[in-house]
């Protein structure tokens, strides 16, 4: 699956962020590590540029004894082979997110994004915390012979459309693009006529009425690529939130020193809470540039959220049959969305 919202499209602004109080490893208590992990954008883009920045961070922490080489998507392999090519020897970890491993495991499906389990993607990242999601994710990927670092800030995405959408019924007979995966089943089963389009072709498909609407990234990402001149509506139904994770193998995370292995889980998450401000910054900007441009938010209330839900449970439910670690998260998923209401 090459593409993952194509692949997650450009990211956000180049991260600012780091922890509080900082830890350096002394050279003289340090063992040198080399490693080589992958991301799953280009290299030119802002968030695979915060990806490079982890890794120069870490470097300065530790006084160079930890060097990480940072690959954009394809540098050694495709998105979807990384794991493979971590199994291999080729890379020890990566910078992904688990939808691309779709065909591992059912798990990696319904782990990678929650689609409309949850109203907004704040309440979402709490299961990561609060929930278990993220021992979850260990567990997940513990099956592949690897290690689940921390889970990395993605927003909701918005839908770009050539018109309203204000409600789960105008999703019937909607023309709309979406990437193959559960996010279109769940269209499909809504009723929308679900389109396979290459990302290139979107602009084009959207601006000659081919298509009524766009499944992509969120706002700030939807209008760097130019989409709001073609779609003057972006709906916000909470209908994608997708995850994304840094992972290591294990031979490769058995042989960095223990303090090390802290320092890397810390600067994952001070990376994460750096893109989630940034993203976010990114996003007011855009919509409240929309707005002058004649672009209307219209964004679904909790009722209309709940019935998009309602076919996303049930995708997930189809999902859960079919591993167990799948029946695993859904079943988490369902506790905490008992728990938060």
């Amino acid at each position: 699956m090459t593409t993952r919202r194509e692949l997650l499209k450009v990211g956000a602004l180049a991260l600012t962020g780091a922890v509080a109080a900082p830890f350096v490893i002394t050279p003289s208590r340090a063992q040198s590590t080399a490693l080589k992990i992958q991301g799953f954008l280009p290299a030119a883009s802002p968030t695979h540029r915060a990806l490079e920045k982890y890794a120069a961070d870490l470097k300065a922490k530790t006084n160079g004894a930890l060097s990480i080489q940072v690959l954009p998507a394809g540098g050694a392999v495709g998105p979807t082979e990384t794991i493979n090519a971590v199994q291999a020897g080729i890379l020890d970890g990566h910078y992904s997110s688990s939808s691309f491993f779709a065909a591992r495991d059912a798990g990696f499906t319904v782990f990678g994004d929650t689609g409309a389990s949850y109203d907004n993607v704040d309440t979402r990242d709490r299961w990561y915390r609060e929930g278990g999601g993220e021992d979850l994710g260990k567990e997940l990927y513990a099956a592949s012979n690897m290690v689940y670092v921390a889970n990395v800030f993605w927003p909701s995405e918005h839908i770009p459309a050539r018109k309203a959408i204000k409600t789960a019924e105008d999703l019937k007979g909607l023309k709309i693009r979406v990437p193959p995966g559960m996010i279109s089943e769940v269209f499909g089963l809504a009723g929308a006529a679900v389109v396979n389009l290459p990302a290139g072709e979107v602009f084009n498909a959207l601006q000659s009425g081919v298509i009524d609407a766009t499944d992509w990234a969120s706002p700030g990402q939807n209008m760097e690529v130019g989409l709001y001149r073609a779609a003057k509506f972006s709906i916000d139904a909470a209908h994608s939130m997708p995850a994304t994770e840094i992972a290591f193998g294990k031979r490769s995370w058995d042989r960095i020193p223990a303090e090390m292995r802290k320092l890397i889980e810390d600067e994952a998450r001070a990376m994460s809470a750096a893109l989630k401000t940034q993203i976010r910054a990114d996003d007011d900007a855009a919509i409240a540039k929309m707005k002058t441009e004649g672009v209307e938010i219209v964004v679904w209330d909790k009722a209309e959220i709940a019935k998009l839900r309602g076919f996303t449970s049930q995708k997930q439910e189809e999902l859960a049959g079919k591993s167990a670690i799948a029946r695993k998260i859904v079943d988490s998923h369902r506790a905490f969305q008992k728990k938060v209401g």
